[in-house]
Parts: structure tokens; C-alpha cells; sequence
């Protein structure tokens, strides 16, 4: 089922948004020993993460992945790892709510021809390789994660994550899940923020638009998917 929340006030919206993460954490945990959780990166999720701090959750079983990362070291400024452990991690490492063991980056590793793929699906494997609930933030063309409109990623069968070098969007060389293994997740929450993604939005909203040409639309075979967006 999708659900539609939307708000003119970014902060208000981006406020919403962690708290309708976090009540979905709490149902996963209720029902499960843990949860797991693959974000990507960006301004609009630092702040949800800087919410989901003030939030009530056992952050002791929930675990999380990378959705999507730029071929860098965890500790490159451009890392979504990086961004995920800088807003969210180390502050609540520091404020014992949750292991550091919970947090699982993706490692590069330049001397595969994988960059290290395989090995952060092993990673996965070890927790049941799938995730519970997925964090995605729209491109202005559409394209959530590294999966892109009209490009190999998003036909890509491979079911894990996928290493690319012709990336349409800078930088070229990037990591991400793959179509199959976003759409393991029981819950979705989808982000349009920003007028740059009216185009894309129109496209998530017309029927006749197909996945190849909006993979945002991949969430639509989510369960429990819910877009938040400032757009009419």
C-alpha cells in the first residue's frame, strides 16, 4: 500500500519522516529480534537522522547497511557512511544506545575486481540477507540508490549489490543494492524534497511510466511504502 505525506515546510516534513521511521523500527521489533536498515546519503537524511536521536527505539537490535556509496574510504568526505556515522552513530555510540558493531559500511577494497562486494554481502548474509525497511531519497531523474533510468543498474539481475564505473551521476565509480535486494524490504519511505524533482515526481505518479524510466517506482511492490514530499 503507498501512503502519500505532504508538507510545504522541509524541516516539518524531514521531522515527520523520522518519526514515521522510527514508529515502523518499533513495529519490525515487535515482531522480530532485529531490525535491518539500509539508508543512503544526502542533507535531507542528516537531518531525519538528527531526529531519530530524540526517538524512543531499541537501538541495540537494529542494524544497519548502506543502500548506495561512492567507490571512497569510510572516511572520505563524500562516504554515505561517513554521513550515517558522523549524525547518527558516533552520537548515540557515545550516548550507549547502540553498539558500534550495529553500523555495517562498506568497505572498499581497490584490489577486486568487485571493490568489495562480494565481501558486504557476505556481511548481509550473516544477517539474513534482506532488509526490513529501506530509506531512499529520489534524483532529480528518478533514480534512487545507483540504480538510474535507462542504464544497466536498474536491469541488473544480480540479487546483492552491484559495482559500476559509468555511473550517470558523478562521481562515475559507485556501489549500490540492487533492484531485487531493495525490494526484499517490508517498508519503504521514499523522499521528493526539492522543486528539482517535480519532473521526477510526475514520472513516480504516472502510471504509464515504467520502472526502467523511474526507479523510484521500484518501492510501489514495497508493502508499506510511503512517499514524503514538499511537491503538490
Amino acid at each position: 500500500m503507498l501512503t502519500i505525506i505532504q508538507e510545504k515546510d522541509d524541516d516539518r516534513l524531514l521531522q515527520r519522516a523520522a518519526l514515521h521511521l522510527c514508529d515502523r523500527i518499533r513495529g519490525v521489533l515487535a515482531a522480530r529480534e532485529q531490525v535491518n536498515l539500509s539508508v543512503p546519503g544526502g542533507r535531507n537524511v542528516s537531518k531525519i537522522f538528527r531526529r531519530m536521536q530524540r526517538e524512543e527505539v531499541d537501538w541495540q537490535r537494529v542494524h544497519f547497511f548502506i543502500i548506495d556509496e561512492r567507490l571512497v574510504p569510510v572516511d572520505h568526505p563524500d562516504s554515505n557512511y561517513k554521513l550515517l556515522r558522523d549524525h547518527f552513530i558516533d552520537p548515540m555510540v557515545q550516548a550507549g544506545s547502540i553498539p558500534p558493531g550495529n553500523a555495517h559500511p562498506f568497505i572498499l577494497d581497490p584490489a577486486r575486481a568487485d571493490r568489495g562486494a562480494q565481501h558486504y554481502e557476505q556481511v548481509l548474509a550473516e544477517h539474513g540477507f534482506r532488509y526490513d525497511i529501506i530509506l531512499l531519497s529520489a534524483g532529480e531523474d528518478g533514480h534512487v540508490g545507483a540504480l538510474y533510468p535507462h542504464h544497466h543498474s536498474i536491469a541488473d539481475p544480480h540479487h546483492g549489490f552491484i559495482v559500476m564505473d559509468d555511473s550517470p551521476k558523478p562521481p562515475r565509480e559507485r556501489m549500490t543494492s540492487s533492484r531485487s535486494l531493495m525490494q526484499t524490504a517490508e517498508v519503504a519511505l521514499l523522499l521528493f524534497v526539492g522543486v528539482a524533482k517535480r519532473e521526477a515526481y510526475g514520472n513516480f505518479n504516472d502510471a504509464a511510466c515504467p520502472i526502467a524510466a523511474c526507479p523510484a517506482k521500484l518501492v510501489l511492490s514495497i508493502k508499506d511504502a510511503t512517499v514524503f514530499t514538499d511537491l503538490a
